[in-house]
């Protein structure tokens, strides 16, 4: 099991082998929660248009703009 230090910072390095494996790149949000006695880091999940923009399909290419047009105009 990988252990990793706390820095004076209090940052942390991930392990090369688990970043890799969860493709985390620099950049990229971490959802952090704990519990009584552990904490658990996960990679944030990205909105639905992202993940639509991300499909092999262009047909979802600039969704995102479209949808915030028409959530302007609900309010």
């Amino acid at each position: 099991m990988p252990i990793a230090k706390l820095s004076s910072k209090s940052q942390i390095v991930l392990p090369a082998a688990i970043r890799k494996r969860l493709k985390i790149n620099p950049g990229d949000e971490l959802e952090i929660t704990s519990t009584d006695d552990a904490i658990i880091i996960r990679k944030a999940p990205c909105s639905a248009t992202e993940a639509l923009d991300s499909c092999c399909s262009d047909i979802w290419q600039g969704y995102e703009d479209e949808l915030n047009e028409a959530r302007d105009q609900w309010s």
